[in-house]
């Protein structure tokens, strides 16, 4: 039997997803913003988001399964992850357990994805197109205090062609990232001046070049390869680490 028009609820239009709404019930509490050293959302766009799934039926209705810590289990295209550290801008865990169909990442992986700043629960669900795969011979220190900026750092020093012994300056605002952009710049055989120089090849941290360099997700995971193995190749290693912070404070 056709139902008139007229006693057809209306649902509210839900609009794209937000971070709140994406994590709500998944083991992240709060909406800080507040970011160590670097400025996340201008080192990186923002990656993917997908807006929230609906269901033609009532919530109550569409029962979700549960682990017996209560915490959803992963859906396809999503990872359940126990955060470890937080530093920098990013986050770094190990994956608990994989959704159905998802590619590329196993219990026990070690990943790495965007801080948002909120207080975070021993478990976390987090979609597979946000989080970057972490090798098991780089350190949890080593992610928060070189992932971030490393980042940026090479998106900088790819808008420049370096050649063994130009001369370069660095110009950013951002101690770490200069400190890192420059240490990049001598593993190229470039020599890092100081002061104005007219002659120095200048490399400037500005919005245009980060968005250049970092522009898609599957950009910004080569470019994590590249810090990676920059971190195992001793590059940064004039460059002090960091603690970071647990996970379970807001950052």
């Amino acid at each position: 039997m056709l139902v008139p028009a007229a006693t057809v609820p209306v649902r509210p239009e839900r609009k794209s997803a937000q971070f709140l709404d994406r994590t709500a019930g998944m083991g992240v509490r709060g909406n800080s913003r507040s970011f160590c050293s670097v400025d996340i959302d201008e080192v990186i766009p923002t990656m993917p988001i997908n807006t929230v799934e609906s269901s033609t039926e009532s919530p109550a209705t569409v029962p979700r399964a549960r682990t017996r810590s209560g915490m959803p289990r992963p859906k396809a295209g999503w990872l359940r992850v126990k955060p470890t550290l937080r530093g920098r801008g990013f986050v770094v865990g190990t994956v608990d357990a994989v959704g159905p169909e998802t590619n590329g990442f196993a219990p026990r992986d070690r990943v790495a994805w965007r801080d948002r700043g909120a207080q975070m629960d021993a478990l976390v669900l987090v979609e597979q197109t946000d989080v970057l795969g972490v090798p098991a011979w780089i350190t949890d220190e080593h992610v928060v205090s070189y992932l971030g900026p490393g980042l940026v750092a090479r998106a900088l020093v790819r808008t420049r062609p370096l050649v063994r012994g130009a001369e370069v300056r660095i110009d950013s605002s951002d101690r770490v990232v200069a400190e890192l952009t420059a240490a990049w710049a001598r593993s190229l055989g470039a020599q890092v001046v100081e002061g104005d120089r007219s002659q120095a090849m200048a490399i400037r941290d500005e919005p245009h070049a980060r968005r250049t360099g970092l522009g898609s997700h599957g950009k910004l995971a080569q470019v994590a390869v590249e810090v990676f193995e920059a971190v195992r190749s001793g590059v940064f290693d004039g460059v002090g680490t960091i603690e970071g912070s647990p996970p379970n404070l807001a950052a």
